[in-house]
């Protein structure tokens, strides 16, 4: 994959657009739902957290929570790695007050010297962690994640994209 231009859409955002869409109008089949995944808007990027609602009125509404983080000191923003020793990585994680039908996000960490992009999910499951890494060169770093969430039966939305992003950070190696 090819390093990130400082001003272009950010690299997570352009490649997750197209995979996004296809992925969610492959599962749910609409194609409105579809425009909820483009990552084109920093918009769907500062939505970190969601409630998924039945609305009955017969059993009471329930709701389950949920939301996208990133793991570890000082917010989880990119830093060098305590377990595999040259690396930098940034952790991320869904968390969900119960089980969702189905999880899928992508993690990516980039510099201005490489990107990394790494695949995480979970199905049947309420959390979902993920993890992408680069080899440490000196330069400057930031961490995207993403991830799509299906709703079990009865609850609406059906299926929502979250996200968010890590402040850019200078790592000396």
């Amino acid at each position: 994959m090819g390093q990130q231009r400082w001003g272009s859409a950010s690299g997570l955002t352009r490649k997750l657009a197209v995979v996004g869409a296809v992925a969610v109008m492959g599962v749910v089949g609409n194609v409105a739902t579809a425009e909820a995944s483009t990552l084109g808007s920093s918009t769907v990027l500062a939505k970190v957290k969601v409630d998924f609602s039945t609305g009955s009125q017969a059993r009471g509404s329930r709701v389950i929570h949920c939301e996208i983080r990133f793991i570890g000191d000082h917010g989880g923003i990119p830093h060098n790695s305590g377990h595999v020793h040259g690396t930098i990585n940034v952790r991320t994680g869904v968390t969900c007050t119960q089980p969702l039908r189905m999880i899928r996000g992508k993690v990516g960490l980039f510099s201005n010297r490489g990107t990394k992009i790494k695949a995480f999910g979970s199905t049947g499951a309420r959390t979902a962690k993920g993890n992408a890494a680069l080899v440490c060169k000196t330069g400057t770093y930031h961490g995207e994640a993403t991830a799509t969430l299906y709703a079990p039966a009865g609850y609406s939305p059906a299926v929502v994209t979250v996200g968010k992003k890590t402040p850019k950070v200078f790592i000396r190696c």
